[in-house]
């Protein structure tokens, strides 16, 4: 049995997760696919538009096999540690062949080339991207200059826009990620780069059949648009349940006043010991907190040259769930994955379910009741937090719709035929 994994978000799953997919499967020959997605909050550090049971269904009705969640300290993390544990994850379950993903450059020798520089970072490239950084440069553009520099030393023949395309597009920065991890981790999975097909990831705008999920989002969070001309890029089944009358897009803005509650209470100690903190941020958030109005405003305010809008977005959600760097190092050193979440499965692939259960090491969770890690292991810190980060988008799902939510422990697996 050939099984490919995908590390994804779904955030909503569309017609280019679909063709995603599709490719995937005819290209590698394999079997089952895998799905390794972030829970209820995604890396950008914003809620997901429609919780993780939702999304899993999605995706299973559109030929994912079985869905499991990225715990929440890295489904919300830089694109680094997001491909470390995504990989981690496919690699635990000890069957998957293949790790499939988007690209704007579906070049695999060029990645791999990138790959192994930052993987390996040698000293004439670390001491080129040091440099940058001292003479302010943020750190996406003093990667590049250093890749450039470094490539130019060493004779390696890469184009200076080769290098610009990898790194200027986020899926491709993804793509870029996942191979490192493979390297570093020494994995057996094979990489497998598909093509993007339609609108770029940045495009907010409806355009055919293959659209952005940024620009179903922004349909989605509108309440003039139409929504009947998403139809045309999302799946049937994506469609039924966002243009269900139970369904409430959720976003940002809805953790506004809880957000200024947390950074309120939290002010007197700073906010260093957060993920993806510093001190300089911790004083920028202190001084501009008198200015609060919500947390999409608040980001903007925050951002600098340096420090870009997403960075910002996440280390307010880290505050917000309370995810400290002592957590990441904590992660780090246990291998980034201390359990299995399955979020869902389609009937149909229960042998699929029999034969990870025979190769891997890590507890496998289908009821988050019956689960009862090791006080203080890894695993109690991970689930109480992945608990802790539902339960509070549940709630705010109840207050924006009036509707009371079952909590995380009352939560079923998403079965589909």
């Amino acid at each position: 049995m050939k099984i490919i994994g995908i590390i994804a978000e779904y955030n909503p799953f569309h017609n280019g997760h679909a063709y995603q997919i599709q490719k995937a499967k005819e290209q590698s020959g394999a079997d089952c696919v895998i799905v390794a997605m972030s829970g209820n909050y995604v890396q950008r550090g914003m809620p997901a538009v429609t919780d993780k049971f939702t999304r899993s269904s999605m995706a299973l009705s559109c030929g994912a096999d079985l869905v499991f969640e990225l715990p929440t300290l890295w489904s919300v993390s830089s694109a680094e540690y997001f491909a470390k544990a995504g990989t981690a994850l496919l690699d635990a379950l000890g069957c998957v062949d293949t790790i499939s993903f988007g690209c704007e450059t579906p070049d695999l020798s060029l990645f791999t080339t990138l790959a192994d520089i930052l993987a390996n970072e040698p000293h004439a490239y670390s001491k080129a991207l040091a440099a940058r950084l001292k003479q302010g440069y943020s750190f996406p553009a003093a990667r590049e200059a250093a890749l450039r520099s470094y490539a130019a030393q060493q004779n390696i023949r890469i184009a200076e826009e080769d290098i610009a395309a990898i790194l200027g597009s986020p899926n491709n920065i993804l793509a870029l990620e996942y191979i490192k991890a493979l390297r570093r981790s020494h994995s057996s999975m094979r990489p497998l780069p598909i093509l993007r097909s339609g609108s770029g990831y940045h495009d907010t705008e409806l355009n055919g059949r293959f659209c952005s999920a940024a620009a179903i989002r922004k349909t989605l969070a509108d309440p003039s648009a139409s929504k009947q001309a998403l139809r045309s890029c999302i799946p049937a089944r994506t469609a039924d349940i966002l243009f269900s009358p139970h369904t409430q897009p959720v976003t940002e803005q809805d953790f506004s006043e809880m957000l200024y509650y947390k950074l309120l209470a939290a002010l007197p100690n700073g906010f260093s010991e957060y993920a993806d903190s510093s001190p300089h941020l911790s004083n920028r958030i202190a001084n501009a907190l008198t200015e609060f109005t919500d947390y999409k405003s608040f980001c903007e305010r925050l951002k600098t040259k340096e420090v870009t809008y997403t960075r910002i977005s996440r280390l307010l959600l880290h505050i917000l769930l309370d995810l400290k760097q002592s957590d990441v190092s904590v992660g780090v050193q246990n291998g980034y994955i201390p359990y299995l979440r399955l979020l869902g499965l389609r009937r149909a692939s229960a042998e699929l379910l029999s034969e990870i259960k025979k190769h891997t090491q890590l507890p496998l969770i289908t009821k988050p009741s019956a689960y009862a890690p090791s006080k203080n292991s890894p695993a109690a810190l991970f689930f109480g937090q992945d608990v802790f980060a539902s339960n509070l988008y549940y709630g705010v799902l109840a207050l924006k719709t009036g509707f009371r939510q079952k909590n995380e422990m009352q939560r079923e697996l998403a079965v589909v035929p």
